[in-house]
């Protein structure tokens, strides 16, 4: 599949602003209008609350677009329609739209703005009903905020990351996230940790005349997922990280503007499809014995989440071994002195990628942690050194689950199966 745009020309990584992404949405027939869109913005918790609510649209017939990011080893699943992955053919068709639009330009579009274009191609072309759109970075000057006024703006947790593009100060980073908030929208906030984003979001909000929806119902956590007597009837999520009650909630939340709105009629599906609800890479089980669990959390409020859930009962009393990897541009050594009172031993490891950060750097301040370079090679190690009855963790970066994932598919049958 397509990976790569605008071979030979100048690309850099990240570099915000709307300017580039307008002129490529311009030269594709701005694809991006026709059709109401659900924006998602927030620290964590993005793709799972995307992902809910687009479920709960689908539950109604409607055909439901959904694009997020990062992936999880496999780039057509960061665009969808009706939770299924773009075939690679279209994807490739589609990117080669892109391709010969971007190459147009006066100024090379980003990789981000390039998937983004892609992802409201394949809206237009699916003739999707509504879709639901996943912020990459920030939210003011990210590509997806090239919108029109959505019908509804979503932001989840806000907490520091990202904060040598989004500031230094949480009442920065939340003035960045609250940038997808636009006149004539609602906003449903999410519960937050720090009083000062909600009330940077809610005098955004004030500011541009949106209506402003906070969830009045939160669900319990038990050892098979998120549950409660939810006002449309009992609720059962098979999602087993204690960070995703706020998720679930802030999900059910939206889903009730979205019925007021005249998107949702029939709780009853939605109650039914969440209850077969699955989204990878959040406090995912792989294995049983032992215990093996893969999270995606990547900063400190993500780790904190981590943490809650290693405090749940029914995962006390294992004895847990640490698979660990960070990006470089990451507060790996916070989030291993959060993580270090709950593990018995750890595995430093390099996510394979240019901004992987290097193991050996933080073994500094974990002298006892072993260092195995290759991912799937300190995956095997924490196999033969963990009990059946004790536990894995894996957790630091999505990119070092997807490349896990990646090789565990190609060595089915070995030590981990």
């Amino acid at each position: 599949m397509k990976e790569n745009w605008w071979e030979g020309l100048e690309r850099l990584r990240i570099r915000p602003g709307l300017e580039r992404i307008r002129q490529l949405l311009e030269a594709l027939g701005d694809p991006q209008k026709g059709y109401p869109i659900v924006h998602v913005a927030g620290t964590n918790g993005k793709g799972s609350t995307a992902a809910l609510i687009a479920e709960a649209l689908q539950s109604q017939g409607l055909r439901v677009g959904l694009t997020v990011s990062p992936d999880m080893g496999n780039i057509n699943e960061r665009v969808m329609l009706n939770r299924q992955p773009i075939p690679e053919a279209l994807w490739d068709r589609l990117g080669e739209l892109v391709e010969r639009a971007g190459r147009t330009l006066p100024d090379v579009p980003t990789f981000f703005e390039a998937v983004t274009a892609l992802a409201f191609l394949a809206f237009r072309h699916w003739q999707v009903d509504v879709a639901v759109v996943e912020v990459g970075l920030g939210g003011r000057l990210d590509a997806t905020n090239v919108i029109d006024a959505p019908c509804l703006s979503v932001i989840t947790p806000v907490a520091f990351d990202h904060m040598d593009r989004l500031g230094n100060t949480i009442e920065a980073i939340a003035s960045e996230k609250a940038g997808i908030i636009k006149h004539g929208s609602s906003v449903v906030i999410g519960r937050q940790p720090y009083s000062q984003a909600r009330t940077v979001i809610k005098d955004t909000a004030q500011r541009r005349g949106a209506r402003v929806v906070e969830p009045s119902w939160f669900p319990d956590v038990g050892e098979r997922g998120v549950f409660g007597q939810s006002p449309a009837g009992f609720l059962s999520v098979p999602l087993l990280g204690a960070y995703q009650r706020d998720n679930v909630a802030l999900a059910y939340a939206a889903s009730e503007e979205l019925a007021r709105l005249g998107f949702i009629h029939d709780w009853r599906s939605i109650l039914m499809a969440w209850s077969r609800f699955s989204w990878p890479g959040r406090f995912q089980i792989i294995h049983r014995r032992p215990l093996w669990v893969i999270d995606g959390a990547h900063n400190p409020h993500g780790i904190q989440g981590v943490v809650q859930t290693l405090n749940l009962e029914f995962y006390q009393d294992f004895k847990w071994t640490l698979v660990f990897g960070s990006l470089s541009d990451k507060p790996a050594a916070e989030m291993l002195n959060l993580l270090n009172p709950y593990v018995s031993r750890v595995i430093l490891t390099h996510v394979p990628t240019q901004r992987g950060v290097d193991p050996h750097t933080l073994q500094q301040g974990m002298p006892d942690a072993e260092i195995i370079d290759d991912p799937w090679q300190a995956i095997q190690k924490a196999f033969l050194v963990t009990g059946e009855d004790e536990a894995i963790l894996t957790t630091g970066s999505l990119a070092l689950l997807g490349y896990i994932l990646e090789q565990r598919q190609k060595h089915m049958g070995n030590v981990v199966n």
